[in-house]
């Protein structure tokens, strides 16, 4: 690879410790000039002093501080809307179109191995899909260049995917961090904190919005997709047995082999400490700290991917995707457990060929309605607005 190679870190954490450990590994890259420049960019509160600073003192490390961007609603709406509006203002000191990104935050510590071959193998690792070719469908190209190296994806929540850490060419990650990322997160659905994971795939959502209208009443009916468990397990029974739910799958499982190279290494390599995970935590100690799943847990997830069909993968409650096992198989093997490549072929026409609003999607929504309203006291009372 020789095209430059530019870490960006934004945001912040409360733990030093973590700060410390986050930037250990880039600034070892950036001192062998693997990365040849480290920003790390937030904003310029003087209650953040305490927490950034630190940083300052790095040597390897431009420090850079902006003034804080004017954001509203909830915890997870404005995480992320700080998140674009600092990485954009980031992106804005590159000059190269072409450089690759390595986007991190100071709360997610990645192993200097790990990142090395992500940054040394990108053109191989994300190099851009041939599958249209390969498995004889017109589905939409990619919006990216290249694909985008994220720890995970997901198999029955469709653009819910990781955006604390990802790699990719300057103009793709560019994206992520528009206009249109931002527009997408103004759902008043988002000010609520119950439905804060849709913050992700709202933001995924906006770099595919135009080629994939099914995805249209998708998010704008996130209110039916609360984040708690028991609600899934009563919930996924019922919207398997809706072709709405497989068009959307079968896209979103299109939309992970083409346009992102899914892997969260081995366990260890990479480790997320969520501010909404340790709310009231202790952050004196990373002992004391959760660590966000499915980092907490590598290996029995992607044992659970089970590739080479459809299901057990989309049946789980949670399906996280670590590696890109589940979704190239589809496209790639000659015989799937469940499903035929011809027969998803034929899903992945009527995806291409969708005009929102037909009666399986209708469907789809009426049973999804029917599930939150026989659940909806309860989850009012496990999860507060």
């Amino acid at each position: 690879m020789t095209r430059p190679a530019v870490g960006i870190v934004t945001g912040f954490t409360k733990s030093r410790e973590a700060l410390a450990r986050g930037f250990e590994s880039l600034r070892s890259l950036r001192r062998r000039n693997i990365l040849q420049r480290l920003l790390y960019l937030t904003w310029d509160s003087a209650e953040l002093d305490a927490y950034v600073e630190p940083a300052a003192a790095m040597e390897e490390v431009e420090f850079v501080r902006i003034p804080e961007p004017k954001v509203s609603g909830s915890g997870p709406r404005r995480g992320v809307a700080y998140q674009i509006h600092n990485l954009k203002a980031a992106l804005a000191r590159v000059s190269l179109d072409d450089a690759l990104i390595v986007k991190l935050r100071p709360d997610f510590i990645a192993d200097e191995a790990f990142l090395e071959s992500k940054i040394t193998a990108f053109d191989d690792l994300c190099a851009p899909s041939d599958f249209g070719e390969r498995f004889g469908s017109a589905m939409p190209a990619s919006p990216f260049a290249a694909r985008i190296w994220i720890p995970w994806g997901d198999a029955n929540m469709p653009l819910h995917c990781e955006d604390a850490a990802f790699i990719g060419l300057k103009q793709d990650v560019a994206k992520l961090a528009d206009d249109r990322a931002l527009r997408a997160l103004d759902s008043p659905l988002l000010s609520n904190r119950r439905y804060g994971w849709a913050v992700h795939a709202a933001r995924f959502a906006a770099a595919f919005a135009s080629d994939y209208p099914i995805f249209e009443n998708y998010l704008r009916n996130f209110r039916f997709l609360p984040n708690d468990r028991n609600y899934r397990l009563a919930t996924m029974p019922a919207i398997v047995r809706e072709p709405f739910f497989w068009q959307i799958v079968a896209a979103n499982a299109w939309i992970c082999a083409t346009s992102f190279h899914l892997d969260c290494g081995a366990q260890g390599q990479l480790t997320f400490y969520c501010n909404n995970d340790n709310r009231d935590a202790d952050w004196s100690s990373l002992r004391k700290l959760k660590v966000h799943p499915p980092y907490n847990a590598v290996e029995q997830w992607r044992q659970a991917q089970a590739p080479g069909g459809m299901f057990p993968t989309v049946g789980r409650v949670y399906a996280r995707l670590v590696d890109d096992s589940w979704p190239r198989a589809l496209f790639t093997q000659p015989d799937l457990r469940d499903i035929t490549p011809g027969q998803l072929r034929g899903v992945l026409d009527d995806v291409r060929a969708y005009e929102p609003g037909g009666a399986h999607e209708k469907s789809f929504f009426r049973t999804l309605e029917a599930c939150w309203k026989a659940h909806e006291g309860v989850l009012a009372a496990a999860t507060p607005a």
